[in-house]
Formats: structure tokens, sequence, C-alpha cells
């Protein structure tokens, strides 16, 4: 009987070493460090980050043109339309376009009445533009009703005068028939 005692014990220690060998981390599978590419991270150096003088580069890259948007958000025309006029210098095909552009909207927007200054205050230079652009829309849709109110009334008034020509014909006409 004593093999009886034996073989709960021994299937208890079985048990044990066959789920410790099946939990154990095969090492064969690792990745080695030439199948990976070293990563290298790019985070600024503290003392280089207080040494630049960012404000400064990025006036340094601005041109004429970026300088006729802000005079243009700032709402004033005539330095814009300068700005956008030298920017027409540099010779460009795209400096070209550019400067038409800015001078048309200049223009636009020197004409239009219906601007109001306490509306956009406290905007970004960006937000004032699409102000001023919506402000364009209006002055544009306000020509453009003005515009057909002056077609419908020219329209009018060239169907009374063809009317006033067909009658006119026909008196004309009359008479010469009553004079044979």
């Amino acid at each position: 009987m004593p093999s009886s005692d034996f073989s709960p014990i021994a299937a208890v220690v079985l048990t044990l070493v066959l789920g410790g060998c099946a939990t154990a981390p095969e090492s064969d599978t690792k990745p080695t460090t030439s199948d990976q590419p070293e990563m290298t991270l790019n985070l600024p150096t503290p003392g280089v980050e207080e040494s630049c003088d960012c404000e400064a580069l990025a006036l340094e890259q601005e041109n004429d043109f970026d300088r006729g948007v802000r005079a243009l958000a700032a709402r004033d025309y005539d330095r814009a339309r300068t700005h956008f006029e030298r920017h027409r210098t540099t010779q460009s095909t795209e400096a070209q376009r550019e400067s038409d552009v800015g001078i048309a909207f200049v223009t636009l927007m020197s004409e239009a009445s219906n601007l109001d200054d306490a509306g956009s205050a406290g905007v970004d230079e960006r937000a004032e533009v699409m102000i001023l652009a919506l402000a364009a829309v209006q002055t544009l849709e306000g020509r453009l009703e003005a515009l057909r109110a002056l077609n419908e009334a020219l329209s009018k008034d060239l169907e009374k005068r063809e009317d006033a020509l067909k009658r006119l014909r026909d008196l004309t006409l009359g008479q010469q028939e009553g004079a044979r």
C-alpha cells in the first residue's frame, strides 16, 4: 500500500512541473536589437529653445503680401494697397496674381459702406479678414440687387420705346398709303 500513497503526491508534483514548463517564457523568440531600427528622439535642447527668437524669424520671412493682408485686417486700405503694389515688383507670376487679388479686394473694401468696426473688436487677424470677406459679399449682393432693379427699369423703358416706334411706323405707313 505504500505505492498507493505515493501516486497522489506524484500526480501533484507532476502537475506542478508540467504547469511550470507551460508558463515559462521562451527565450528563443526574443527579438534581437539588430532587427529593430534604433529610435532617435528629437526633443528640444533646453538651452537652445530659450535663445530662439521665433518672432524675429517669422518677421524675416514675411513679405509685402503678408504685410498687405495685415494692413487689410487693420482696415488701413491705403497702406494695404501700397504693400500689394510693392509685392507686384517681385516679378513672379504668383506675386502678380496675389497683388491683383489684393488690390481688387482693397478697392472693393474701400467702396464698401456697410462695414461695422465695432463688430470686429478683439478678433484675430484671420477672423478680421473673414469679416471683411463677408462684408465684401454683402456689398456685392447689394450691387447685384441694384443692377437687377436697373435692368428691370431699363427693360420696361425699352418695351415702351419699342411700342412707341411700332405706333410711329403704323402712323407713318398709314399716311403714306393715304397719300397715294
